[in-house]
């Protein structure tokens, strides 16, 4: 009985760290935190980036760039958008890996890639996170 309890804790373990590894967040963030689902999409997917103990009801800055297949040149474009954490230091962001798509503005969804979010900490500085996810370009189009 003991061992099994061993077992299971430890695989829980693994399985919050393999999940924690692919956001970039360590398992016990306590404070800027950042998630972000799906981890891996294909191209076109919409990404959701929620933020958990941030600062409450204050803006972060949101900096991304155009969205560019891996290996191909992209221009130097930076946009920026800017969300307010609820009272509790959360947010929501979304973010589509691929072309703007019919109603996407109107849902609030943003067009690019590596997004960087930061937030001015209490003491001054700026405290910035970039989540770690994956867009999987299919082979034939990748080769282009």
């Amino acid at each position: 009985m003991r061992a099994a309890l061993w077992i299971a804790l430890a695989a829980a373990l693994v399985l919050s760290g393999v999940a924690a590894a692919e956001t970039g967040q360590s398992p016990d963030c306590r404070r800027y935190c950042l998630a972000v689902e799906p981890s891996a999409a294909p191209e076109g997917s919409v990404f959701r980036f929620e933020g958990r103990r941030w600062r409450p009801n204050r803006r972060v800055t949101v900096t991304f760039g155009a969205y560019c297949r891996p290996h191909e040149a992209c221009p130097a474009i930076a946009y920026f958008a800017r969300v307010r954490t609820n009272g509790r230091g959360r947010f929501v962001f979304r973010l589509r890996a691929g072309q703007e798509q019919p109603g996407d503005a109107q849902k609030g969804i943003r067009t690019g890639g590596v997004p960087t979010f930061t937030q001015r900490a209490r003491s001054g500085r700026r405290v910035s996170r970039t989540p770690r996810y994956r867009v999987i370009v299919p082979a034939s189009r990748a080769a282009r």
